[in-house]
């Protein structure tokens, strides 16, 4: 071959070497472009699903409600493609002696989890009806002198009732302190009576005043300054200052005794606790000719204490090492959501000696990711909705069941549910690809299994921690209406009262006149005793008091004496 052939080949390899390099260099300019074009479709979709989850939770019912309808999530006929599989397990429900139609309530049910055996809301019947009233009642009598000196004679007397209001008076403690004049050896002297003892010893407010105060802003969410008007237009000038500072130390005073001996109580003697947190603006400290500072961002926990305690408590950060102080020394389970800040309390195998804390995961929880699936239209969040509906309904026909019984029938009657969705969810995650809300909801699932299915472990367990979720209700209220905490030591002292206000609904108390009274009771207690002024024992302490002792505004208290464990 000749050179000039030896050149034509070299050219024409050359040639064909650059156009594979061109060819190569293309194929991966497409591949990244339909990478970045999946990552852009995958980006897309689940903004469009980020913004169908905002829109329901503005507008829509809340997640952890149960008794939502599948068929509205959907918005369509979506739920008409699992007639199967709602008809399986409306026949699982029948088999373990559920209620059915809890199953499988349409559109617009409230409570489509409630069993047949538990009695239904009463349906309103028209206006209500005032004679049956307990309220005290002012009777005016209407009568014509005009008839009557005509001869009328007075037959009888129609009656009609209204409902009235007279408007609550403030009024001034007047405190009259007697001095008397003695002669003590040969000299005169003058004595005094000494004052009785006081929660607060320099507030110029009265315990009932600062009861109505605390139950106004922490039971009620009426911020200070709304107060402070409401009192100036009935021509009593408290500003809200005064109340700020009464507010806290009243309720650091509380948090303190009743409060601390409540926290001990949880801890020492219940076996199940719930527990959630959110979070809480605190307003900065002073700017000290510096920059103006944002809030700071701290943490109120809530611990509902098995039917004894609902408990608030304030910590600065949401870390592992404040949940390890604040569950010290807890033996026994903790039903959370799956936050990683409560892994603390697992680490390390507990000693034979002691029980330990059981983390059990939350249904509630996990119902809320196929939720968010479903109302984007995933069949994966339809489905799963629909099974863990059909295990609160199985669950809630056992509701009234002795703890003992109720575990040995879950066992029987829940279990084998929960085993179907957990291998249901095995068989759907590795063909889910992609970061969906499908997949999230799945993957969720799969993660807290073991949680989840510690419910089985004790019968006193509820399938669920929204009653702690419900509890924190109060400090999202005041977080709307007062937007910040002045400070730390603030916020401590909103925690305690929370659980007092909290406490005295779960046991069906005045808040009011429940913190008017301990406020009053509370310089008298001994201190190792504290615990039988909590909203749970408080009926059976108040029965053994002296109740002339207990109707006047200010005066000595006598102590009973050591009363009875039992709760009231």
């Amino acid at each position: 071959m000749s050179d000039a052939a030896h050149e034509e080949v070299r050219i024409l390899r050359e040639a064909i070497a650059g156009r594979e390099a061109l060819i190569n260099s293309l194929r991966e300019v497409i591949a990244s472009l339909e990478g970045r074009m999946t990552a852009l479709e995958s980006a897309f979709i689940n903004q469009a699903n980020e913004n169908e989850v905002l829109k329901r939770r503005l507008f829509g019912p809340r997640t952890e409600r149960s008794g939502t309808s599948e068929l509205q999530l959907t918005l369509g006929d979506l739920l008409k493609q699992q007639e199967e599989l709602q008809k399986k397990l409306d026949e699982a429900v029948r088999k373990s002696g559920g209620d059915d139609d809890a199953a499988t309530a349409g559109d617009g049910d409230d409570d489509a989890t409630t069993p047949k055996d538990k009695p239904a809301r009463p349906t309103p019947k028209g206006r209500r009806n005032l004679a049956e009233s307990s309220l005290p009642r002012v009777r005016v009598d209407l009568r014509d002198g005009n008839i009557e000196a005509s001869g009328g004679r007075l037959i009888g007397w129609e009656t009609s009732h209204e409902l009235m209001r007279q408007q609550a008076a403030w009024k001034v403690l007047e405190k009259r302190t007697a001095k008397y004049e003695l002669e003590l050896a040969g000299q005169k002297t003058v004595l005094g009576v000494e004052a009785p003892p006081k929660l607060l010893r320099r507030s110029m407010l009265h315990t009932s005043t600062i009861a109505w105060l605390l139950v106004q802003k922490f039971a009620l969410g009426v911020p200070h300054h709304r107060l402070e008007q409401h009192l100036a237009a009935q021509g009593e000038c408290l500003d809200r200052g005064t109340m700020c500072r009464n507010a806290e130390e009243a309720g650091n005073a509380l948090g303190a005794t009743i409060v601390h001996a409540m926290f001990r109580d949880a801890l020492e003697n219940c076996n199940v606790l719930s527990t959630d947190a959110t979070g809480a603006a605190i307003q900065p400290g002073p700017r000290n000719g510096g920059a103006k500072q944002a809030c700071r961002n701290g943490h109120f926990f809530t611990v509902v204490a098995d039917c004894a305690h609902v408990l608030f408590s304030y910590v600065e950060r949401h870390t592992s090492e404040a949940v390890a102080k604040l569950f010290h020394g807890y033996r026994g389970f903790l039903q959370s959501d799956a936050s990683s800040v409560y892994n603390i309390l697992e680490r390390g195998p507990p000693s034979e000696s002691e029980l330990g804390v059981v983390l059990v995961g939350c249904w509630a929880h996990c119902r809320r990711y196929f939720f968010e699936a479903a109302i984007c239209k995933y069949e994966v969040g339809v489905q799963g909705l629909m099974r863990i509906r059909a295990i609160y309904a199985a669950d809630n026909a056992l509701s009234d069941l002795p703890p003992i019984d109720r575990k040995r029938e879950r066992l029987a009657r829940v279990l084998p549910l929960v085993d179907d969705f957990f291998a249901w969810v095995a068989s759907l995650e590795t063909i889910t690809p992609g970061r969906t809300l499908a997949a999230r909801a799945l993957g969720y699932a799969k993660n807290q299994e073991q949680e989840l299915r510690r419910v089985f472990l004790d019968g006193r367990l509820p399938l669920d921690n929204t009653r702690s979720e419900r509890a924190l209700r109060k400090v999202v209220v005041g977080r709307k209406n007062w937007m910040f905490y002045g400070s730390d030591v603030h916020a401590e002292a909103a925690a305690a009262i929370f659980s007092l206000v909290a406490s005295c609904r779960l046991h069906g108390l005045d808040p009011e006149l429940y913190l008017d009274e301990i406020m009053r009771v509370l310089p008298y207690w001994p201190r190792e005793r504290y615990i039988e002024l909590a909203p749970n024992r408080w009926r059976a302490t108040r029965a053994a008091l002296d109740p002339k002792e207990l109707e006047l505004p200010i005066g000595p208290i006598t102590v009973p004496s050591l009363l009875g464990a039992t709760a009231a």
